[in-house]
């Protein structure tokens, strides 16, 4: 039976795998989306060869730190990052037990935190590598579904996450899409209560989206468990 897997969240656009009660006072700021089975549709792909990459730390070479999340258990570390040309990769690394040992004794708090991860961590052999820029939906995708609602989401294949932010005049809420997640402004108030116990974001259904970003990886894009 595996053991329960760890997740770390970093950056500026960050994501997270529970919720984060926040009695918000504020929206976001909005990119792309759009409506209907069109929204979809994407042509972008990399620039950058990952083919080359071995390690880890090949990998995390690329990786900007303006969006990144990661989880591990023993037998895998995940993490999902934008690269310099603002494609997004999905890089998993085989764990061994000793690396596991050592990696659990970090500190995140410690200033040079990053050199001392590398030098536990990147050293462990890629399993896998996927470019997952053709499903990052851009700007203007993801602003044409302002206005439109939840349930317009969900029939766009989305999937309710989380909320992180709730108790002001806009709520705030994840939504996934494949390996993917963005952040939705709802024009809605949800009260904290209800907010704790709405695990299927049924409050924010029939609320008009303000606006829109993209914010990571999905739940399941980082998941061990669904390596």
């Amino acid at each position: 039976m595996k053991k329960p897997s760890k997740t770390a969240v970093a950056a500026v656009l960050a994501i997270t795998l529970s919720a984060m009660p926040l009695a918000a006072c504020g929206g976001q700021a909005s990119q792309g989306g759009a409506a209907g089975s069109d929204a979809t549709e994407q042509t972008q792909t990399a620039d950058i060869d990952s083919s080359s990459w071995k390690t880890l730390g090949d990998a995390l070479a690329y990786d900007t730190k303006e969006m990144s999340g990661s989880s591990w258990d023993e037998e895998h570390y995940i993490t999902v990052f934008a690269a310099s040309d603002g494609s997004v990769f999905r890089v998993v690394a085989k764990m061994d037990a000793d690396v596991y040992a050592k990696h659990e004794k970090l500190d995140m708090s410690d200033d040079d935190y990053e050199e001392k991860f590398l030098q536990v961590m990147g050293g462990l052999e890629l399993e896998s590598v996927e470019d997952l820029t053709p499903e990052k939906l851009s700007q203007d995708q993801l602003d044409a579904y302002v206005g439109k609602t939840g349930k317009d989401l969900v029939d766009d294949g989305f999937t309710f996450e989380q909320y992180w932010m709730y108790g002001g005049e806009e709520t705030g809420a994840t939504m996934a899409k494949g390996n993917l997640a963005y952040s939705v402004t709802f024009d809605v108030t949800v009260p904290e209560d209800k907010a704790d116990s709405d695990e299927a974001g049924d409050a924010i259904m029939d609320a008009a989206i303000v606006s829109m970003e993209f914010s990571g990886a999905s739940h399941d894009a980082v998941d061990p468990a669904k390596v």
